[in-house]
């Protein structure tokens, strides 16, 4: 069984829109989540925020092995959270990164040199998102056509609710593919 561990970005929460369609979809399918809730200290941008992102990630995947030991876990991250790309690889965790950090070189080897199963979700206004790298991870893509880093695309709400939804569909896709 599939267990979820939710990360969130620097001012991007667990409640908000994206992990928490992530976490419905896990709740839908009667799979624990174990989520990762914290304060990010002035300057952390500036002196490398692995390790941060990597202890708190370590620190929800030792809970979820204590409170659901038979679950393989799934790393779902927001942007900042994406850190935890270099942690996954080397536990070879399937993981779904939401606008993930692809201009940071190490973020995308990492999801690239994993062997497990991943799923890319960017907006193409992102500067994060670079297309081409997002492709050459070999993962599965989904972009959000004028998306930005909030996968939010310009003009009325509507248009932000369809791309939740296309988001929405394609983690729900992920998982249930996922052994």
């Amino acid at each position: 069984m599939i267990a979820g561990v939710i990360v969130p970005g620097r001012g991007y929460g667990p409640q908000a829109p994206l992990l928490d369609l992530a976490g419905a979809a896990l709740s839908d399918r009667d799979m624990p989540v174990e989520t990762v809730n914290w304060t990010v200290p002035d300057g952390l941008l500036d002196i490398g925020p692995e390790p941060f992102v990597r202890a708190h990630v370590s620190a929800a995947l030792h809970r979820l092995a204590n409170s659901a030991p038979t679950t393989r876990p799934v790393i779902i991250a927001k942007s900042l959270g994406t850190h935890a790309a270099i942690l996954a690889a080397e536990r070879q965790l399937p993981a779904i990164w939401l606008t993930p950090l692809l201009h940071i070189e190490v973020i995308a080897e990492a999801i690239g040199r994993n062997p497990a199963p991943a799923l890319l979700v960017g907006g193409t206004s992102d500067p994060s998102w670079l297309p081409d790298i997002a492709a050459a991870t070999g993962k599965k893509v989904v972009a959000i056509t004028g998306g930005d880093h909030g996968l939010r695309p310009p003009g009325p709400l509507r248009a932000y609710t369809h791309a939740l939804g296309d988001v929405g569909t394609a983690i729900e896709e992920f998982l249930s593919r996922l052994p």
